[in-house]
């Protein structure tokens, strides 16, 4: 019983840490999205949630090696084989290194047609490749950032994880409110801020793995690309649904330029917003969930394993409902918030199409945990049907059906619809592994 106990507070000790730190991680937007509405202007917030999918593609890149890499780390010190777990660590701060300033060249080179492809147009286009000329340089400490936030967790420092992205935030804010307000910066000035709270992350992250009290830390090592034929297929499920949703919001943006227009777009800026925090909120849950997860499958333990399953659902049952009655009695206020000068119709528009989108907050807890669930369990191809089911596929092709056949608000309706259909796929893979893997039949290790 005394070990089901600790189980528990393990599992609500991570899991908190984890929600709490990527809810911060949300605000780092929603921030700059609220100072750019009021010291710039409503188009100008436009233009960062036209940038938001370049964000997801470096978080996703992040979340890809975080997982795989904190995947591998937590079962390798589950068979105490903490040489292995450095050489690791070490060789996935390099690999993301090259990534970002990869992608930091590209982006600098090509702003323009990336602002394009993006969706910006005449009054959009100016402030969206300032936005994005903000954050480019940073594109390395973004994922540098959330990369360590998740393996210090593994490390066995989820308060570490949550002080560091707080003080991460407080500086985004205090940088954001003086670069609009105060320097006149604008929207390059917002953008610079965040890149700039993301680099200080990063120092207090690289300390603290390079002092003394850590499991594991940086050594010289050589390359082992025979790993990424594990690790990418174990990460990749919770970074397609962080890229996923970087695609919806791509792929909404124009279906809303051509169904409803500038106004619309403007609406879905700010239910981008709270989606985005629903969405960080139940992968906080999963991801905090899963170093415990792999810790327990490498130990062989299935009545763990269970037992931190039916935690992680019953979890995702009261987010549902809490997350989902919240912003649906609040959507007015919200909306106000974001949209001071706007007049009666341009907010009624608002806090309907809000209301209508914030039905699909019910099931997406449940999809995003079974995903993250699988992953732990080292069974990639189910979550990863998961995640781009939901995230992308099905939605995607509801999104095009509806505003194909129904057009207008109808698109709104389309996260539901594909969470719900998406919902049974979950609960058939699962059902599945319950039923074949060898850990279930095992009970406890001797």
């Amino acid at each position: 019983m005394q070990k089901k106990q600790s189980l528990l507070k393990q599992f609500f000790h991570f899991s908190a840490a984890t929600v709490a730190s990527l809810m911060v991680f949300s605000l780092y937007s929603i921030v700059d999205g609220l100072f750019v509405a009021r010291g710039v202007g409503e188009y100008a917030m436009t233009a960062v949630n036209l940038s938001v999918p370049f964000v997801n593609l470096l978080f996703s890149i992040a979340v890809i090696f975080a997982v795989g890499t904190s995947t591998i780390i937590a079962y390798l010190l589950g068979q105490k084989n903490a040489q292995s777990a450095n050489k690791l660590f070490s060789q996935n701060l390099v690999t993301l290194v090259v990534i970002g300033v990869t992608i930091s060249v590209l982006v600098l080179v090509f702003t323009e047609p990336l602002a394009r492809l993006l969706g910006a147009e005449e009054v959009t286009l100016e402030y969206t490749i300032h936005y994005l000329q903000g954050l480019a340089p940073f594109a390395v400490c973004f994922m540098i950032s959330y990369n360590l936030e998740v393996l210090v967790k593994t490390d066995g420092r989820p308060r570490l994880a949550l002080v560091t992205v707080c003080v991460g935030c407080v500086t985004n804010c205090v940088l954001d409110y003086l670069a609009i307000f105060h320097w006149g910066l604008g929207i390059w000035g917002a953008a610079a801020a965040t890149g700039l709270s993301q680099l200080l992350t990063c120092i207090i992250y690289l300390t603290h793995f390079l002092g003394k009290h850590t499991t594991f830390h940086p050594v010289r090592f050589r390359m082992d690309w025979k790993i990424y034929r594990r690790l990418l297929p174990i990460g990749i499920s919770d970074g397609l649904t962080e890229l996923c949703n970087g695609l919806m919001i791509f792929l909404f943006n124009h279906t809303i330029l051509r169904c409803i227009g500038t106004d619309g777009l403007v609406a879905y800026t700010i239910i981008a917003y709270a989606n985005t925090l629903v969405i960080n909120i139940t992968m906080g849950v999963s991801q905090g969930s899963q170093p415990l997860i792999s810790f327990q499958n490498g130990r062989g333990d299935g009545t763990a394993i269970g037992n931190l399953l039916r935690y992680g659902l019953r979890t995702m049952c009261g987010i549902a409902a809490v997350c989902f009655t919240v912003l649906f009695l609040a959507a007015p206020k919200l909306v106000a918030v974001y949209l001071p000068e706007a007049g009666a119709e341009m907010l009624t528009f608002a806090t309907d199409a809000f209301r209508r989108y914030s039905l699909c907050y019910l099931p997406v807890g449940f999809n995003i945990y079974i995903a993250g669930f699988l992953t732990a369990m080292e069974r990639p191809l189910p979550a990863v049907s998961i995640s781009t089911g939901r995230g992308l596929i099905l939605q995607g092709s509801i999104l095009l059906l509806l505003a194909a056949v129904l057009g207008g608000s109808s698109i709104w309706f389309a996260p539901v619809i594909s969470e719900v259909l998406c919902l049974g796929l979950s609960v058939f893979f699962l059902l599945r592994l319950r039923r074949t893997h060898p850990v279930f039949s095992k009970g406890k290790p001797a």
